[in-house]
């Protein structure tokens, strides 16, 4: 069943256990109790509620005699109680829908105020969650209903003040901040605050927050994956970081992500997975950044994987990433504007049966063609700055290279007892696909006796 709109589906009571909608005069309470046409999850609208509370007021000679429990409504997104009344209980608050409540009482001082917060936007699967502060290690709020698969998420009261003596010293107030946030593993992540929304102060009110998600293909790793990789850290500096992407640079950044060698895929992977954690995820461990309420720190633009600037601290660069990835890279500094690594080139040479049979015996080296042969021939150096050459362990030798125009190069492969000496040749051009062979052939005349 669907939220209810018409007051003619509410039955009421009066100073009785029976029906949906009960009044207490002495209490001064009202109470919502699922059942019938009322379903605790979809619930009532305000402006409905509203409505029947004045059609009983017309309609009971007992509650009549009684002051106004509520007020006329200004619009349909606010309402308040007066004179005392209040709802019974959570469960009451959290069956209105698509409207805020406020509490007065006798002497006119607001005693409570509820916001009600709607998120727009499917939630698949999971559950939208909420602060109501701004710092590093704030804690979390949940929602009681969660609409899974609607167009909506959530759309439910949530306080966010009380001043239970009304003497209008506060219980608490959270009326400046709120932010919402949908996180789920394998999914998009969404988030969003009151002030993002056009809100610098809350009141009780409605409030519409776009949160949604979709399955994200950029997450390629499952949670028991990303959690056994070591030697990665997420760090949040006091003081500007300088870092080069290749060449390119240096930046500055105040946070630093350790990829230790890790792909930009298990990156991405790895971070959304620390940003649904309820620990401190700053490896500085001198202060406390709990993962949930961290702010979104990277995301995935086709199959570029960006870095976010964080507002009021700076950039993100991700240090010790996968020379493979360099391509796949994009890094908000501290300007906000985004770096990237010179384009990185692959090239994958390619041993013949006799090479490889030589294995440990058999060595291979790659010089820039400009240079070589002679006393200056000059091994070319992969994107990390390691040099083409090593010893042939397998059918290829995979290298990344700092590509910034077309590079001839000259190859020699030399083995042992089972292969000839092998020279190879070719281009490494702007692309992930440059392949080199080296064909020795059997060595017949090899002898060391």
């Amino acid at each position: 069943m669907a939220k209810i709109i018409d007051p003619d589906n509410l039955t009421y009571s009066v100073n009785s256990a029976t029906n949906m909608l009960r009044f207490d005069t002495a209490a001064k309470t009202v109470q919502l109790v699922a059942g019938g046409s009322l379903v605790a999850n979809h619930g009532v609208t305000g402006q409905c509620l509203f409505s029947k509370i004045k059609e009983v007021i017309k309609a009971d000679a007992t509650l009549i005699k009684y002051a106004l429990p509520v007020r006329e409504m200004i619009h349909d997104e606010s309402m308040e109680l007066i004179n005392g009344w209040t709802f019974l209980d959570s469960t009451t608050v959290k069956m209105i829908r698509d409207c805020g409540v406020a509490y007065v009482n006798s002497a006119g001082v607001t005693t409570a105020m509820f916001a009600c917060f709607y998120t727009n936007g499917a939630v698949l699967t999971g559950a939208p969650y909420g602060t109501f502060s701004s710092a590093n290690n704030a804690s979390t709020f949940a929602f009681t209903h969660i609409n899974i698969g609607a167009t909506f998420g959530v759309n439910e009261l949530v306080q966010i003040y009380s001043d239970t003596n009304g003497d209008g010293t506060p219980d608490y107030d959270y009326r400046a901040y709120v932010k919402l946030f949908l996180r789920e593993a394998g999914y998009t992540y969404s988030e969003q605050s009151n002030t993002e929304i056009g809100y610098p102060v809350l009141t009780y009110k409605k409030y519409v927050f776009a949160l949604t998600h979709a399955v994200d293909a950029g997450v390629t790793k499952n949670d028991a994956t990303v959690d056994a990789y070591t030697g990665m850290s997420i760090q949040w500096y006091a003081a500007a970081q300088s870092a080069s992407l290749g060449s390119n640079g240096p930046y500055n950044y105040h946070v630093l992500i350790n990829a230790n060698s890790h792909t930009y895929d298990e990156v991405y992977s790895w971070v959304q997975r620390q940003l649904r954690k309820s620990s401190d995820i700053d490896a500085d461990v001198t202060g406390n950044r709990t993962g949930q309420v961290t702010p979104a720190l990277v995301f995935m633009d086709g199959t570029t994987l960006k870095t976010k600037y964080q507002t009021g601290i700076g950039g993100i660069h991700i240090s010790n990433l996968s020379a493979a990835s360099y391509n796949n890279i994009a890094e908000a500094d501290d300007t906000q504007a985004y770096r990237t690594y010179p384009y990185t080139a692959a090239i994958t040479f390619n041993f013949d049966s006799y090479l490889q049979a030589d294995g440990a015996n058999a060595k291979f080296w790659i010089y820039d063609a400009a240079t070589y042969p002679g006393a200056g021939a000059t091994l070319l150096t992969d994107a990390s700055a390691a040099p083409m050459t090593g010893t042939i362990s397998g059918p290829t030798a995979s290298f990344s290279y700092a590509w910034s125009s077309d590079k001839a190069w000259i190859g020699v492969a030399v083995g042992k007892a089972n292969a000839k000496v092998a020279v190879a040749s070719g281009t490494i051009l702007q692309s992930t696909v440059n392949s080199g062979s080296f064909v020795a052939g059997q060595e017949r005349w090899y002898s060391n006796p």
